[in-house]
């Protein structure tokens, strides 16, 4: 086979392999927003709890799940603000989405956007922490260095000249014996 037939049989797997990919996801997101739609029917009131769980299980359908919340619920701009918020707060990654699917399904409603709070200004408990905020630590107070400090500090160093050696000590000796002065 040559190079070129074989590139094409390759890519044409690829395509294949990758449509069957598409249409297996958007088949798993139909059924998911079929079961959200037949949940919020049986009970409307629950609908936001239900939104919740749907996209906790597969936040990658989010656009699904929030269109078949609005369909399902037949919701004013009041319920839209609602199931996108508790949207948003679920699956923060795909707000955009969301926002972008459920001004789509009800343009007549006015999608507000949701102030998100990143991450990195959560306290540990996961709250708001204009809600629940630290407690403020006393000013540190400033350390001014005396001007008349005296003592072991200000002495300076020995140079590193001539010692004289006192031929009685040990350290003295250049001959590498025992610290013992035994003798053999």
């Amino acid at each position: 086979m040559s190079a070129p037939r074989l590139a094409i049989c390759l890519l044409g797997l690829a395509f294949s392999a990758n449509s069957t990919l598409v249409h297996g996801q958007s088949g798993s997101c139909n059924e998911i927003s079929a079961d959200v739609s037949a949940a919020i029917q049986k009970d409307p009131s629950k609908a936001l709890m239900i939104v919740e769980d749907a996209l906790v299980i597969n936040e990658s359908c989010a656009c699904e799940i929030i269109k078949a919340a609005i369909l399902a619920t037949q919701a004013d701009s009041a319920l839209v603000n609602q199931i996108v918020q508790t949207g948003i707060s679920v699956a923060p990654k795909m707000s955009g989405v969301i926002m972008d699917c459920a001004s789509a399904i009800s343009p007549g409603a006015a999608v507000t956007n949701v102030a998100i709070v990143p991450s990195d200004e959560l306290t540990d408990s996961g709250k708001n922490p204009d809600k629940n905020p630290l407690p403020v630590a006393p000013p540190e107070e400033e350390f001014i260095m005396s001007p008349s400090i005296r003592g072991v500090y200000l002495i300076q160093p020995p140079p590193t000249g001539f010692v004289p050696c006192d031929p009685k000590h040990r350290k003295c000796h250049n001959v590498p014996t025992s610290p013992c002065n035994c003798t053999p």
